[in-house]
């Protein structure tokens, strides 16, 4: 005679139904707990003041990483999160190709952060038409004007952080403006600018008044093709480069000084492949990273006929009694692929893991593996001495 334990039996049943359910839930765990830690940290308050001169559509990439990096870091302005569409100063795009100007206001109070995006200027085809092809037209607003450094200036006491990068110094900011910024960072500018490019083909990145210009100074064709970079003064003098023939396949590396290391904790070579100009140090400042152009004898003669250095500096620091500053030599905040969201703790930790800090494709690896950590770090320096 065969005696059934009903017990036992209905306990494996609830085992067999329950187990599924605490894995699912383990599982759900796992996925939330990014989030559940980004909720679970405490607002920091920080008062950033941002100026980006150069916003022709809805995208704002010339300053929405940086607002991205501010969110999930937890900075709030005034008990809520950065805004992009609102919390800056300079050219804000409307509805049916209209705009408004916001100037830096003399009367702000407890400014801890002062971060200068971009002044390239808005012009009339990237606001009114799409301008692929990269021509000049006439400039609606932009470059760094008088009356906003003025304001700025006012604000560069208490220990406030400055940050300004790429491209601040270049047209159309005026000559005396100009002038200005040097001291106030500590930092002078040759004059020359340049880029990486995937694909030198005509009417695929270059700018047309690049290839116009090379065309008028050499009286030839421009035959480019394939990756390499372009060098333009402030006189629209073009050199070339051509990969292969003037540079190898690590085209423009990013790489920190011995101080540079110390202060970011960094410690890798990163490339990067967009717009950087070629600027000096002045007395006092401190280079903390520089970028290196690895070149063959060809690319070398080419840039020393021009005298144009093989290395120069990336991050320039400077520091007084009254602010910080930080020069970015190129165009660090300008990407393209931003994550929508902003609620996730160590987001930045897994896009770094899972991106190469020799990427070729856009400035991806470098804004995981150097613009990210490097802005948290000052970031939060500049937080610590508002608590101090």
């Amino acid at each position: 005679m065969v005696i059934i334990n009903k017990k036992n039996s209905l306990d494996e049943d609830i085992k067999v139904k329950i187990v599924p359910v605490l894995v699912f839930l383990l599982f759900l765990l796992i996925i939330l707990s990014p989030v559940l830690l980004w909720i679970s940290e405490e607002n920091k308050e920080l008062n950033v003041l941002v100026l980006d001169n150069t916003v022709p559509d809805t995208k704002y990439r010339e300053h929405r990483g940086l607002f991205w990096i501010l969110n999930n870091e937890k900075y709030v302005l005034e008990g809520k999160n950065y805004n992009k569409k609102i919390d800056y100063y300079g050219f804000f795009p409307l509805k049916d190709k209209k705009y408004e100007i916001k100037k830096v206001p003399f009367n702000l109070e407890n400014i801890d952060v002062i971060y200068l995006a971009d002044s390239y200027g808005v012009y009339e085809k990237e606001f009114y038409e799409e301008n692929i092809e990269g021509s000049r037209s006439k400039l609606i607003y932009g470059g760094m004007y008088k009356d906003d450094l003025a304001a700025i200036q006012s604000y560069l006491k208490d220990d406030v952080t400055l940050i300004a990068e790429f491209n601040i110094f270049g047209s159309p900011t005026l000559e005396d403006t100009k002038l200005k910024l040097y001291e106030i960072l500590k930092v002078e500018w040759s004059g020359w600018i340049g880029r990486y490019f995937y694909d030198l083909s005509e009417g695929v990145e270059v700018p047309v008044w690049a290839v116009n210009n090379w065309q008028a100074q050499n009286r030839a064709v421009w035959k480019f093709s394939g990756p390499g970079f372009i060098f333009a003064d402030e006189n629209d003098h073009i050199v070339v480069l051509e990969q292969k023939k003037d540079i190898t396949s690590k085209g423009c590396v990013m790489r920190y000084t011995e101080e540079g290391k110390k202060y970011f904790g960094i410690n890798e070579d990163i490339r990067y492949n967009y717009w950087f100009d070629i600027v000096k140090p002045k007395d006092g400042a401190i280079v903390y990273s520089s970028f290196l152009l690895d070149l063959t004898d060809s690319g070398r003669q080419k840039l020393e006929e021009k005298e144009i250095p093989l290395s120069f500096p990336a991050v320039i620091y400077s520091t007084n009694e009254d602010y910080t500053s930080y020069y970015f030599a190129g165009d660090f905040i300008d990407i393209d692929t931003v994550p929508y969201v902003h609620w996730i703790k160590g987001y930045d930790l897994f896009s770094k893991w899972t991106s190469s800090n020799q990427d070729e494709f856009e400035n991806k690896g470098f804004f995981w593996h150097g613009y990210v950590p490097m802005l948290k770090k000052i970031l939060f320096d500049a937080y610590e001495n508002t608590a101090n």
